[in-house]
């Protein structure tokens, strides 16, 4: 039974985590349905075939008991192979087939996904406390009365059609051997035929049943969802504290760079761009950029060392948007930026030095 307090559905990781322990959607009656309905189809193609063989085997025994040296005991080995052989051409084909039924049937249900949590030793099944438990929890009742249940379902199909029929089934020695195989042909494909019906409802419910079961099963608490997704986004405290120590990085490669920069130019209040030109150089470099408090930064840092702060929205906005720091400015930006340094040398005095981006 499941634990109290678990009303959370299961997360993928709870899922991942259930499916290599071994712990899987299993549905027997669903599994054992689908094989017999394909065991059916299957009995219908292989029947013409199946009929031939022991039509030619029969034949074969028939010619052979003629000849009273073929059952004498030098001989039993040879007719213990060809019954051998006879077991194995009616049900190979059978059994394989079957066999990859019942392979389609597991991969359509679960792929190809092999567990093997299964396989591992839990000595708590060695328990026989465990053992009690378990035969005494309610699974375990309500595994018995699906039983009866089933079995109730199964006699009352099969009822449905040996009931009319008893009558002519117990007069069947009066009868003629064509007229009696014709009857059980008969009655043996309509009994089949209820049982796989009968299958059908059962495995449907059941399939509902376990569904319902297995996702309640995996249900998980309130804290464990929560740890699960502190242990996946990470603990926010260290999250904390290291997005605490990128920032005082970045301010101390701000509080460097920004003083030997040319220019600062801003949004007013949003953005801010430093950038350093050299005179000779292929174009200013982006010594530091920044957003709303990290700009109110640069601004201040610029202010006291006296580095000019030019306001330009649109090239504040380009400049930040298309250059990294420690990057060279993109060209299509080449003759705004020269303008604002020329400005800039021009307040400076410096205006004989020019500035010529190339």
């Amino acid at each position: 039974m499941k634990e109290p307090g678990r009303t959370e559905k299961a997360t993928p990781k709870r899922r991942a985590k259930a499916r290599e322990d071994g712990m899987i959607l299993k549905v027997p009656d669903m599994d054992a349905t689908l094989l017999l309905w394909g065991n059916f189809f299957l009995f219908l193609g292989l029947w013409g075939s199946t009929l031939t063989v022991l039509t030619s085997q029969t034949a074969y025994f028939l010619r052979k008991a003629t000849d009273p040296s073929y059952l004498m005991d030098g001989n039993m080995s040879s007719l213990g192979t060809d019954l051998l052989s006879i077991v194995l051409r009616i049900l190979l084909p059978f059994l394989g087939l079957n066999w990859l039924i019942a392979l389609a049937i597991q991969f359509a249900q679960h792929g190809f996904q092999p567990t093997f949590g299964m396989l591992k030793l839990k000595f708590d099944r060695l328990n026989p406390f465990s053992g009690m438990k378990r035969l005494l929890s309610f699974r375990s009742l309500m595994e018995t009365i699906k039983s009866l249940a089933k079995f109730g379902i199964m006699a009352w199909a099969a009822y449905g059609v040996l009931g009319p029929r008893m009558g002519q089934i117990l007069s069947t020695l009066q009868l003629p051997l064509g007229q009696t195989l014709a009857l059980m042909q008969d009655t043996l494909f309509a009994l089949y035929r209820n049982v796989m019906l009968a299958m059908l409802v059962i495995a449907a419910v059941d399939f509902a049943y376990q569904r319902y079961t297995f996702e309640d099963n995996l249900k998980m608490t309130k804290q464990e969802v929560k740890d699960e997704a502190r242990d996946a986004d990470g603990n926010p405290e260290i999250k904390g504290r290291q997005k605490s120590m990128m920032v005082a990085a970045l301010m101390r490669r701000i509080r460097t760079a920004v003083p030997k920069a040319s220019v600062v130019i801003t949004n007013p209040t949003h953005f801010a761009v430093a950038l350093k030109y050299e005179p000779g150089s292929l174009a200013p470099v982006c010594v530091a950029k920044g957003l709303d408090h990290i700009a109110l930064q640069i601004r201040q840092i610029a202010k006291e060392n006296n580095v000019t702060i030019v306001e330009n929205v649109p090239l504040a906005r380009a400049l930040y948007r298309s250059v990294d720091v420690n990057k060279a400015i993109p060209p299509d930006l080449y003759q705004a930026v020269a303008q604002v340094l020329a400005y800039v040398y021009r307040l400076k005095g410096s205006l004989g030095q020019g500035v010529k981006l190339n």
